[in-house]
């Protein structure tokens, strides 16, 4: 069981002994004298369940998530920038932009895309590679890391989840999209602005997602000098 699942039992256990303890009316008795056995049987089991709850929140929780989130942070960060290379290589390819907060409108795409040819050489990553083979190499890249992050276990939130669900399933990581292919024949890319346009919708969703939930973690990663 999750760890919401978990506290929501807590609150109410704790509601259950204030009750027990602190309003008169008690359990109905039915027969005679189990009143007070059932009360006593129920307070019992109550708070062993709450010390076995502060035991695990102080002792299990709370040092995973620790330990566990820092790494989920790099992973995430590390998805966003290796993704952004695509639109930093698309609209900006003399120069490596650290700014990936701006992302391009889907007309913004349609341009730049009418004049790429995906059999040419990409810029700035990789040496005598064509487009395809960026692509296909930032496709690997994300899935792995996705797949990490996946199984890293229950500090993963149901938000985060359907945000990497959704960029995993993209057509734009599908292995049956063109732009994923060597076989690639066409000459540009413009009829697939719409595909680049979501995708790099989800990824903006991701860099909102760490800039909200991550990226203190990330930060303890760093050297302090480098933290900001």
């Amino acid at each position: 069981m999750k760890i919401k699942g978990l506290t929501l039992i807590a609150f109410f256990l704790v509601g259950l002994l204030v009750w027990m303890n602190f309003i008169d009316y008690k359990f109905y008795e039915i027969v005679q004298g189990t009143a007070i056995k059932s009360e006593y049987f129920m307070e019992t089991i109550s708070l062993s369940y709450l010390a076995a709850y502060i035991f695990y929140v102080l002792n299990i929780y709370l040092v995973e998530k620790k330990a566990i989130l820092p790494f989920v942070a790099k992973k995430v960060i590390g998805i966003i920038i290796n993704n952004y290379s695509i639109i930093n290589s698309i609209t900006e390819p003399s120069k490596i932009n650290m700014n990936i907060d701006f992302y391009p409108s889907k007309d913004d795409y349609k341009k730049l895309l009418k004049s790429i040819n995906p059999k040419e050489k990409a810029p700035l990553f990789f040496k005598n590679k064509s487009w395809i083979f960026l692509f296909r190499n930032r496709q690997i890249s994300t899935h792995n890391s996705i797949d990490k992050i996946l199984l890293s276990g229950k500090h993963i939130d149901d938000q985060l989840r359907i945000i990497l669900l959704e960029i995993s399933s993209s057509t734009y990581l599908n292995d049956s999209c063109a732009i994923n292919s060597e076989d690639f024949d066409e000459k540009n890319l413009e009829k697939y602005y719409l595909v680049f346009f979501k995708y790099f919708q989800l990824i903006q969703q991701l860099r909102i997602y760490y800039n909200k939930n991550l990226k203190e973690y990330y930060l303890q990663t760093l050297p302090k000098q480098l933290r900001k």
